[in-house]
């Protein structure tokens, strides 16, 4: 069923969403991850843990740069900083959070190749990159953090009042598991933009890939950090809606996107129906 009725406020006529903090609260997951993932890399290269490996300070900085959109590429950056100061104790090595900003400030679009040229090969990232993966899915012995996720729009996608597309980092193994904890199994494959296709946000290639197939042009693009609003705007149309806390300063700036789809489209859903029911409003 669709929703009746629309209250249209911004001209659009495609939704597309992110996923990690926007169709998934992923603030018990991924943050952890790249905590872990520090401090384990850091007994492996024979350092002390004295001090957690991120905080929301860290957080803060990486998300709102627009050049780090993939969160094990945030935890091989800050190891391999950390690293690089030849300090043995974890709370002398990290830097501060003005420090980092400052570091990461001649970042290019590609925090890879900007890495690579300031760090060098010191810290393998496909190493870092397997414990995470590692960490993330957990075994049978350790859960993994992905267990910890939570949905933030309980509607299935077909009742949606505009065509669905998806552009996200993650990648088909972790879009799987985001397809089950949404119940959005027969989501089309041809509808979703992953990172295991080669592109990656800051790109606003996702969105013309996605917009061209829906038959689109102005997209209602709902994320959460400056990489989301820099590939929208470098597509150049359509609007960016910024969901949490990170982008405070966005001109379309909502708790959660059943807020923001209630208030920008006039879809009212029904939160407290698993399946997503659709109350008329």
């Amino acid at each position: 069923r669709r929703c009746c009725g629309l209250i249209q406020k911004v001209d659009a006529d495609c939704l597309i969403f992110d996923i990690d903090g926007v169709l998934l609260d992923t603030h018990l997951s991924f943050p952890a991850l790249i905590g872990r993932a520090v401090e384990e890399g850091w007994l492996r290269s024979g350092g002390k843990v004295d001090c957690p490996g991120y905080s929301d300070a860290f957080q803060w900085v990486f998300k709102r740069h627009g050049s780090f959109n993939d969160d094990y590429d945030i935890a091989w950056c800050l190891l391999s900083t950390a690293i690089s100061s030849g300090a043995k104790k974890l709370s002398e090595a990290l830097p501060s959070s003005e420090s980092l900003e400052r570091s990461i400030a001649d970042c290019g679009e590609d925090c890879v190749v900007w890495a690579l040229k300031k760090f060098g090969t010191a810290v393998n990232r496909d190493d870092v990159r397997s414990l995470c993966a590692a960490i993330y899915y957990g075994d049978e012995k350790t859960p993994g953090l992905y267990l910890k996720e939570r949905v933030m729009l309980p509607v299935h996608w077909s009742q949606l009042p505009l065509p669905v597309g998806i552009y996200t980092g993650r990648d088909s193994r972790e879009w799987e598991l985001a397809k089950k904890m949404l119940k959005w199994q027969d989501f089309p494959d041809d509808r979703i933009v992953h990172s295991g296709s080669g592109i990656r946000k800051p790109s606003p290639e996702g969105f013309e890939i996605l917009c061209s197939r829906m038959g689109c042009e102005r997209p209602l693009f709902f994320g959460d950090t400056a990489s989301d609003e820099k590939a929208r705007a470098a597509f150049g149309r359509g609007f960016f809606v910024a969901i949490g806390e990170l982008l405070p300063e966005s001109e379309l700036h909502f708790d959660d996107p059943v807020a923001a789809l209630e208030s920008l489209i006039g879809f009212f859903a029904d939160t407290s129906c698993e399946k997503g029911e659709i109350r008329r409003g």
